[in-house]
């Protein structure tokens, strides 16, 4: 047996030992006795556990129920505050319901007003925005005068005063010490009138006579009636049976006619001085002193004949015309009968010509120099022009005056008056260039600022685009763009002038007598005021010429007989110059 075998039979042997021993004591039952004495000194000690626990348990009971009581009060206490608040919050809760319906519906009706104010802001927007554009059309209307329109200055009311430059020098008016006298001229006297020395001048000793005369002229002047009366014998003629006799000089058809000094002083009174028909002949009446009475009808027709009779002069100015290489040409309203009609004004400064002419246009150029017309024409941006001649200058007092209103009218630009400011340095280079023009190099540097004063315009234009109601600012820029060359032209050619107020000129004279003296009662008797206004302009424009002489002489020439129809610019190629 080795060891293990040893140990494990010694260790089950003192087990089988303890097993019969309390085997013995369980049979003998003194186990049994003691393990109940055990069992219940276990229980009495349990008892007196549980009597413990039980005493602390009804203890814990009864504070329980006092808590619970405690808690129960409490409790109803916060329930009753519970049902209080309850009721208090129902009764808010249906204040606020009430008040939330309420508020729905005035929130409806506020959103209903809130759209009707909106829609009613959006048309007084839109009608805002119409009313201050067609504010700003009419400021630019009523703000449109002659600096800044094509309105003649006579149109403008209450212009102001044109500005003298000139210093005071505090001198009076007339002939200043130390300038040359200029005397009037004196004449011929046809009378003289001895002035007898003063009683004073008897005494001896005091004057004594120097033998020279002192005499001074007072001039007037006196219209007397100069009366030829031709006479010639009359005679029967048996053959026709009716009395005959000579010839009368021309121009002596009626009993008593008038010679051409006579209709010379009532046409410059009329159509020259502006005189109307009824002062013309109250005029004449009166410095006659009633021995001269001409009709009313007999001046009005004057016009007629002079016209007839100057057929030559015209044709001349209309050939002159022709060969100029620069024209200028206008275009302005007259009424005749209360109806517009178009005066076509052409010049080139030693001739000018009217035309009548019932409508613009091409009908209103036909006939005229403009149509065969081969050189430059100036204008002032008439559409129809630039149909006609080999080049075009426009009129840049006009794009001034534009660009002034665009300045009035547009006042966040800047372009405008830095175009204005180029076209006024520009104009003063050509007055002030030498006589074969302005340099290359300076023609260059104005176009390039031209065109970029227009790309200006177009940068401020895209940013802040023209309304419906002013956009003559706009439409100059668009102009400008187009129409450049035709702006420019006169920086390249010294024969040209930057603007046409030579016809502006012109057409003055004629608004003048149409607004003072006259009231044309027919298209003819505008179109014979128009020839005779041709060749007045022309004798008055050669200083070397007295106009009165020249105009008598006119009226002294026959009656012309009555032209055959053909063409006008035709028959004027085969005239003198």
């Amino acid at each position: 047996m080795n060891d293990r075998e040893y140990f494990l039979t010694t260790s089950l042997s003192y087990q089988l030992q303890a097993a019969r021993r309390e085997l013995a004591g369980f049979r003998s039952g003194e186990a049994w006795q003691k393990m109940r004495a055990d069992y219940e000194g276990i229980i009495r000690e349990k008892d007196l556990a549980i009597k413990k626990l039980q005493k602390e348990r009804d203890e814990f009971s009864f504070s329980r129920r006092k808590i619970t009581k405690q808690w129960l009060d409490v409790l109803e206490d916060v329930r009753k505050e519970y049902e209080k608040e309850t009721a208090r919050l129902k009764k808010v809760i249906a204040e606020l319901l009430d008040m939330v319906a309420s508020l729905k519906n005035r929130n409806s009706e506020l959103d209903e007003k809130r759209k009707k104010a909106l829609s009613d802001y959006y048309d007084v927007a839109v009608k805002l925005e119409e009313a201050q554009g067609l504010i700003m059309k009419l400021t630019a209307q009523v703000n449109h005068n002659y600096e800044n329109s094509s309105l003649p200055s006579s149109k403008c009311i209450g212009r102001k005063k044109i500005v003298n430059n000139r210093e005071k020098t505090g001198k009076k008016p007339g002939g200043q010490a130390g300038h040359p006298h200029h005397p009037r001229r004196p004449m011929e006297p046809d009378r003289v009138v001895e002035i007898a020395a003063e009683e004073r001048f008897r005494d001896g000793s005091r004057y004594v006579p120097t033998g020279n005369m002192v005499s001074r002229q007072a001039i007037g002047i006196s219209i007397v009636p100069v009366v030829t009366e031709y006479r010639t014998a009359e005679f029967y003629d048996k053959k026709k049976g009716r009395n005959v006799h000579s010839a009368f000089p021309c121009g002596v058809t009626d009993d008593v006619n008038y010679d051409g000094s006579m209709k010379a002083v009532l046409f410059l009174l009329n159509s020259r001085c502006n005189v109307s028909l009824e002062k013309t002949a109250q005029f004449v009446r009166d410095v006659t002193d009633g021995a001269v009475s001409p009709s009313v009808g007999m001046i009005n027709g004057l016009c007629r004949e002079f016209s007839s009779k100057s057929r030559q002069e015209q044709d001349r100015l209309f050939v002159a015309l022709l060969d100029a290489p620069v024209m200028h040409v206008d275009g302005t309203a007259a009424r005749v009968n209360g109806n517009n009609n178009n005066v076509v004004v052409c010049s080139n400064g030693a001739a000018t010509m009217y035309f009548a002419r019932e409508n613009k246009g091409h009908a209103g150029i036909r006939d005229t120099p403009v149509e065969a017309f081969g050189g430059i024409l100036i204008h002032d941006h008439e559409a129809c022009f630039y149909s006609y001649g080999s080049d075009h200058q426009e009129c840049m007092v006009h794009i001034e005056r534009y660009l002034r209103d665009s300045i009035e009218n547009e006042k966040g630009l800047t372009w405008n008056g830095q175009m204005l400011a180029l076209i006024q340095e520009m104009i003063h280079e050509n007055k002030t260039a030498p006589t074969e023009g302005i340099a290359q190099e300076k023609i260059a540097g104005f176009e390039a600022r031209y065109d970029s004063i227009v790309q200006t315009a177009a940068k401020e234009y895209a940013d802040a685009p023209p309304t419906d109601y002013y956009r003559d600012g706009y439409n100059l820029y668009l102009r400008m763009v187009e129409y450049k060359h035709n702006h420019l032209l006169f920086l390249s050619n010294p024969l040209v002038e930057p603007d046409n107020n030579l016809c502006e000129r012109k057409a003055r004279v004629l608004k003048g007598k149409i607004n003072q003296a006259i009231s044309l009662r027919s298209f003819r008797h505008l179109e014979y005021f128009c020839e005779c206004l041709s060749v007045i302009d022309h004798l008055a424009t050669d200083e070397t010429n007295n106009l009165y002489q020249c105009i008598k002489e006119i009226f002294k020439r026959p009656k012309p007989g009555k032209p055959k129809p053909e063409n006008r610019e035709l028959s004027n190629t085969a005239l003198p110059a």
